[in-house]
């Protein structure tokens, strides 16, 4: 997801050097503007919250780990009703990043023609370059990933619609046509 910082839906930047032993505490609320980027950027009716409360450590050499909590309220549209739906979205919120370049972001390969991907293994690492962070794009994929594709209300459910324009005619096979263009070339010949 490159973006300049003009067009960036979200960014919330954090120095990448000197962090505090104890870890740096990280408190973001976006305002509306960021909010109705977010709504727009993920197709959502509305973003009524988006909330952060992280924690930004020293990891490995020149790594930084930053954990936590985000939590969204929006209004999705229901698929049933088409009808505005609100949700909450509680998500955990773990990543690591490592300056580009860094020979922790480079994934092992068995085989120089085979990529070795562990489902249940860690996410490899984020890169950046210079001395900031933007945790922004991450933070963003992380609620994309959490919303419910097909949100619809608890009682929602679809009702079968009759489509069929002779309903008293009874069902017809889908080899009826076929039926009737095979007996016309009999009676040709």
């Amino acid at each position: 997801m490159s973006q300049t910082r003009e067009t960036q839906v979200l960014s919330v930047s954090i120095a990448a050097k000197k962090l505090p032993q104890d870890g740096m505490p990280i408190d973001f609320e976006a305002n509306e503007t960021e909010r109705q980027r977010l709504a727009e950027a993920l197709d959502l009716v509305s973003v009524q919250s988006f909330r952060a409360k992280l924690t930004a450590r020293a990891w490995q050499r020149d790594g930084v780990r930053v954990t936590g909590d985000l939590k969204a309220v929006v209004e999705q549209t229901s698929v049933v009703t088409l009808e505005p739906l609100r949700r909450t979205y509680p998500i955990t919120f773990d990543a690591t990043y490592v300056p580009e370049g860094s020979k922790l972001a480079r994934i092992t390969r068995p085989d120089e023609h085979e990529l070795h991907v562990d489902p249940e293994g860690d996410d490899p690492p984020e890169t950046f370059v210079g001395d900031e962070i933007d945790l922004g794009p991450l933070m963003m994929e992380y609620l994309a990933l959490a919303l419910d594709p097909y949100p619809r209300a608890g009682e929602e459910r679809f009702e079968a619609v009759d489509t069929d324009p002779e309903p008293e005619a009874g069902k017809v096979s889908p080899f009826a046509k076929l039926a009737t263009l095979s007996s016309g070339r009999k009676d040709e010949e």
